[in-house]
């Protein structure tokens, strides 16, 4: 599996976060979950963009169940970001709890799945 040291550097960051968030204290400009959940939702989506992950299924397989399921976890993140933003009030993820552990979820699982990569083009 290439990249493991992305993947390290992708689940550090998301676990900081989430830490900071839950810790209560006021940790940078992370002072609650809501923030927090914020927070990781953009740095999520900027790495996204940035770091080589699912963007290679898209390029080799658009069409691939793990693209399928890159493409259903970045829209679960995105929803859960969006809600909280917006302060809506959707069932579940309206509970910022709830939805910064969603968004951690959805990144780790999409680092997860961004190495796998290397196996499909072969």
């Amino acid at each position: 599996m290439k990249g493991i040291g992305v993947l390290a550097a992708e689940c550090l960051i998301t676990i900081l976060i989430v830490c900071a968030g839950l810790s209560g204290k006021q940790i940078l400009f992370i002072s609650g979950t809501r923030s927090a959940a914020i927070t990781l939702g953009a740095i999520g989506f900027a790495m996204c963009m940035i770091m080589p992950t699912i963007g290679k299924f898209i390029s080799t397989a658009p069409a691939h169940p793990l693209t399928l399921i890159g493409y259903i976890l970045g829209t679960i993140a995105l929803f859960a970001t969006i809600t909280q933003i917006l302060k809506w009030s959707i069932p579940i993820i309206h509970n910022p709890k709830i939805a910064l552990f969603t968004i951690a979820a959805c990144i780790i699982i999409k680092a997860v799945i961004g190495r796998l990569a290397p196996f499909l083009s072969k």
